[in-house]
């Protein structure tokens, strides 16, 4: 591996990347650009543990959450090839589940089933974080049926008619390769595309990871006001193996693209054909966030368009995508969840890589202008009191004083770079709120109020 990119690259990657750990709270971040024949570029950014200041690096193993879907799709598109199954195979003649005859795998990796997000996952990865409970049963195969089974009637429209994300649609692609290979899902991803690919520091095994000296603390930053992180469980996604069970370091992630830049191929070995992993990379659904495949999203960053996916487990986050036109793969994983996805900071990176400035997209520019306008005001003298935060996409108000502290509102958007906003009544009227600058004075209009940003 060698370094191979301009210094003037570089500098904007690493920028971008350690304003945003310090920006977002983020303990540890690694970073891995490819192109088709190497690794170009490889950082590790704060600390894959925060008690013993142990460093990120690029061997750092993380949880990739949903990143998984696509080996799930890609092990789908080498059976496809095989012989042993077809993109169109309806799931109940795989399955002993009661699936509506009419959904195929094609719906399944697609989203496009008509089941909406059943909400397995997240019920697991709250029962070992330890932070909910939802008391649905989901400790076996069995249970995990019945609760398939018993949604029947929560399906929408008829297949193909609507994209909804779905994690269970993937665990049931899982049993699919299961029941046609006999093996379990992780097996033959480990032996058909691991393996193949030398992805050595890959895995689906706790307690293979634990064993890993590089690996990832992960962080959970809680509730309210006054959360912090604190160290939390990996959630081991047995259940959801091939939804989101992955653990890797971006090194192999790497790999990964680089079967991807080249049409099914890594180093002379063919894991698949190009025709079969063509398809992976449909426009089956329009999704807020541009065209779905098969694990894959297709984007447009800087002119250009951008393959990829995102996952989040919670206390680890994730971002794999490449550039078939430019010839580049980003892989991006952290130790905790920044609030957004991480597929924003792969699309800076790439941004950086086509030679435009990551800062000047819409959503650095958003969220500059947002972080900008948040702070604690106050009125002439002091008298009355304002604190605006950032949430999500947009602002949070809150205004107090010595008779009462008040309480927060959101703030919608009517104009952001002009600071024109607007919060809704208890009587539901719009009222006006608005970001103005004096000089060096920010001042806050609500109200009959102005006031100062301190």
């Amino acid at each position: 591996m060698a370094d191979t990119l301009e210094p003037t690259t570089t500098d904007r990657i690493d920028s971008l990347l350690r304003d945003r750990l310090q920006g977002d709270e983020i303990p540890g971040l690694s970073l891995a650009i490819t192109d088709g024949d190497d690794t170009v570029y490889a950082r590790g950014y704060g600390s894959r543990d925060l008690a013993a200041n142990d460093p990120a690096t690029p061997e750092t193993v993380y949880g990739i959450g949903s990143v998984s879907k696509s080996f799930a799709a890609l092990a789908v598109a080498r059976l496809v090839d095989a012989g042993v199954l077809a993109f169109d195979d309806p799931v109940a003649t795989h399955l002993e589940i009661d699936v509506p005859d009419d959904v195929t795998l094609h719906h399944l990796l697609s989203h496009t089933s008509g089941y909406p997000s059943l909400a397995v996952s997240e019920a697991l990865i709250a029962r070992q974080l330890e932070v909910g409970e939802s008391h649905v049963p989901l400790g076996t195969r069995d249970d995990f049926h019945t609760h398939v089974d018993g949604a029947r009637d929560e399906i929408v429209g008829d297949p193909g008619e609507h994209w909804l994300y779905c994690n269970s649609g993937y665990t049931l692609v899982g049993e699919v390769i299961e029941a046609v290979t006999g093996r379990s899902f992780t097996a033959y991803v480990e032996d058909e595309v691991l393996k193949p690919l030398a992805m050595a520091r890959s895995t689906y095994d706790g307690d293979v990871f634990e064993g890993f000296d590089d690996r990832m603390t992960p962080y959970f930053a809680g509730e309210g006001e006054d959360a912090s992180l604190e160290p939390a469980p990996v959630p081991v996604r047995e259940r959801s193996a091939a939804a989101g069970g992955l653990l890797a370091p971006v090194t192999d992630l790497a790999r990964y693209l680089r079967l991807h830049l080249n049409g099914g191929t890594v180093d002379g070995t063919e894991i698949i054909s190009e025709e079969r992993l063509e398809p992976c990379y449909g426009a089956y659904a329009e999704t807020p966030s541009g065209p779905y495949g098969y694990g894959w999203r297709t984007r447009e960053v800087a002119g250009r368009e951008l393959i990829g996916h995102g996952g989040s487990v919670v206390v680890s986050t994730a971002y794999a995508g490449f550039s078939p036109d430019e010839g580049l793969g980003v892989a991006l994983l952290a130790n905790a969840s920044p609030g957004y996805g991480l597929a924003e900071l792969g699309k800076g990176v790439f941004a950086a890589l086509v030679g435009e400035n990551p800062v000047d997209l819409p959503f650095f520019a958003r969220k500059r202008r947002l972080e900008e306008l948040a702070g604690e005001y106050e009125s002439y003298r002091g008298i009355k009191r304002g604190e605006v935060s950032v949430e999500g996409g947009t602002l949070r108000l809150r205004v107090g004083g010595p008779i009462e502290d008040g309480s927060w509102t959101p703030l919608i958007p009517d104009d952001l770079e002009a600071g024109e906003f607007h919060a809704l009544t208890t009587a539901g009227d719009r009222q006006p709120v608005r970001f103005e600058r004096d000089g060096d004075d920010l001042c806050l209009y609500v109200d009959r109020w102005r006031l100062h940003q301190r």
